[in-house]
């Protein structure tokens, strides 16, 4: 399975290179994520149809080319008990397209890497001219890097895409081999003068392609992705990488089957109405909060409270409250409105004005955001009755965005911190101390909050119970937060990393449903929050705010690079 891959390298000089080749560097390569899960294992890739018009477009044999091949049995591993593949039936004079297909769905591989394989392996998408061997050594499976070459009792076009198919299965059903982890991996069979590469292998997919060809490209193989390297350069996994992004995309491109719901209104105060509206279909709640939307620490302090009280978050303006708002106001009928901030935040005729829609209108506030933060807090959650915070920084909103929903599905609140200070101040260590926290989450690095705030938590509650959830960027920590606080949810959140609005109704109503809320570029979506939703089992992403926040390329996925 590797040879093959290593003499391709020679047949690619002469051929006419990829479509798109020069918008596509060797820097991009991936050593341990070729190619994304979602990808791999697709068994619902391309129709037959797709795969024929594919093999029309290219000017190789398997356009035409038909053979018969035997059925393959169902098979299950008797080693883990995990499916390979359902049956993959067999016939007379099949063409290419047909065997392809349906090796892709008996073994959930998809048809998009079967082509790419059937490619660095033997050159049969483009070679219109292929030896004997070439064909019926296609997928290159029982062709070991040694000098028998391959093994005549794997000879045949169909057995070799059935077969090579399912052995793609088979490394992750069957747990064979090289599986997620960190592998030395050899530049070159049988040199060891060439040397290897530690390489982190982060998903099954990957984990499958080192199993097929264990070689990984070196830097000069990946200096001249159109031909040859140097003396130790192979070029199988390299080729699977440049043939896959130049016919099908970015190979490491993650795609979720959930569905889009974009929420967002002509302004905040419009899409803050809407997502309350289709969040909370039912009238006559119990407690509804009410925040300033021209900042962002009061709705966030809320954010946590609002979700596990179950009440709706509406956004007004410090002088006025919207048509939308009221009338959803009045639609929701609370017993309760609670107004968070003074009245130089939510002023006295609004405030008046609220009052008219409720019989019991009351404001939390404390002389700065971090006092109506513990307010919050300490309204919501009685002394003793919690064993979890999350603290975040109260300088800026990313952070504290996903930290909400977090915090209220640890059953816990989400306290706003001056997060540049070496220490927590009083207050807020006697309010942890009377609710009865032994857990506490810091969401941000320590850029955010300070490594002197974790230090003296890790006195107070040990070392153990004190745990920092940061990454690179807002994006980064958004998922680490969310990867702490989730394992299963319906429904996913995607807001602007960029700007608060928007997400601060969604942060509540998003704790409120048990759902995690990831923070997103404008016109791209993380490769993380991304797989989070496929890792999740989510149905539905809610997108917030109108294509001015959150353009149509996030809804529709567009991985950011």
């Amino acid at each position: 399975m590797g040879l093959a891959s290593l003499l391709l390298a020679t047949i690619m000089v002469s051929q006419a290179a990829p479509q798109q080749a020069s918008a596509i560097s060797g820097s991009e390569f991936d050593p341990g994520n070729i190619i994304s899960d979602a990808e791999f294992y697709n068994g619902n890739a391309m129709t037959e149809a797709e795969i024929q018009s594919f093999l029309n477009s290219k000017s190789g044999i398997l356009k035409t080319l038909r053979q018969t091949v035997s059925t393959r049995d169902r098979e299950v591993s008797q080693t883990t008990g995990n499916l390979i593949c359902e049956e993959i039936k067999g016939g007379s004079n099949l063409l290419a397209s047909t065997m392809i297909y349906r090796a892709q769905v008996a073994c959930g591989i998809s048809a998009k890497v079967i082509l790419v394989t059937l490619q660095k392996e033997q050159g049969l998408i483009t070679n219109s001219s292929p030896t004997y061997h070439n064909i019926n050594f296609a997928l290159g499976y029982g062709c070991p890097d040694t000098p028998a070459g391959c093994s005549g009792s794997y000879e045949g076009f169909g057995y070799q895409v059935f077969t090579g198919t399912r052995q793609f299965k088979a490394y992750k059903a069957a747990n064979f081999a090289k599986q997620p982890g960190t592998h030395t991996i050899a530049y070159f069979p049988n040199n060891s003068s060439c040397g290897s590469k530690s390489v982190k292998v982060t998903n099954y997919a990957t984990a499958a392609l080192y199993n097929y060809t264990p070689y990984v490209p070196n830097s000069a193989a990946l200096a001249n992705l159109g031909g040859l390297g140097d003396d130790c350069s192979s070029y199988g996994n390299r080729n699977f990488w440049y043939y896959y992004y130049s016919w099908f995309g970015n190979p490491t491109d993650i795609k979720p089957t959930a569905a889009v719901d974009r929420i967002g209104g002509a302004n905040r105060y419009e899409t803050s109405s809407l997502l309350v509206n289709e969040s909370y279909p039912d009238t006559g709640v119990d407690k509804v909060y009410i925040a300033t939307g021209a900042q962002f620490p009061d709705a966030l302090s809320a954010s946590s409270a609002a979700a596990v009280s179950d009440a709706p978050l509406l956004l007004v303006s410090t002088n006025s409250v919207t048509s939308t708002i009221k009338n959803e106001l009045v639609r929701l009928a609370p017993k309760e409105i609670i107004v968070l901030g003074g009245s130089s935040i939510v002023s006295d005729s609004v405030f008046a004005t609220l009052q008219t829609l409720s019989p019991s209108v009351s404001r939390v506030y404390g002389s700065n955001r971090y006092e109506t933060s513990r307010l919050i807090a300490a309204a919501t959650f009685p002394a003793g009755s919690t064993t979890t915070a999350f603290i975040a920084t109260g300088s800026t909103f990313p952070d504290a965005l996903s930290a909400g929903p977090a915090a209220a599905a640890a059953g816990g609140p989400m306290i706003l911190v001056k997060g540049s200070a070496d220490t927590l101040d009083a207050p807020t260590l006697e309010l942890l101390a009377s609710l009865g926290v032994t857990n506490v989450s810091i969401a941000g690095g320590t850029g955010a909050v300070s490594a002197g705030i974790q230090s003296q938590l890790g006195s107070l509650f040990g070392a153990g119970n004190v745990a920092r959830y940061g990454g690179a960027d807002r994006y980064a920590t958004s998922a680490a937060i969310n990867e702490s606080g989730f394992e299963a949810a319906d429904t996913v959140y995607f807001a602007t990393g960029k700007n608060f609005p928007d997400a601060l109704s969604g942060a509540a109503a998003a704790g409120a449903q048990g759902a995690p809320l990831y923070v997103v570029g404008t016109s791209c979506v993380p490769k993380a929050a991304l797989q989070a939703v496929i890792d999740l089992g989510a149905t539905k992403v809610v997108v917030l705010g109108g294509t001015g926040v959150l353009t149509s390329d996030v809804a529709r996925y567009k991985n950011c690079s």
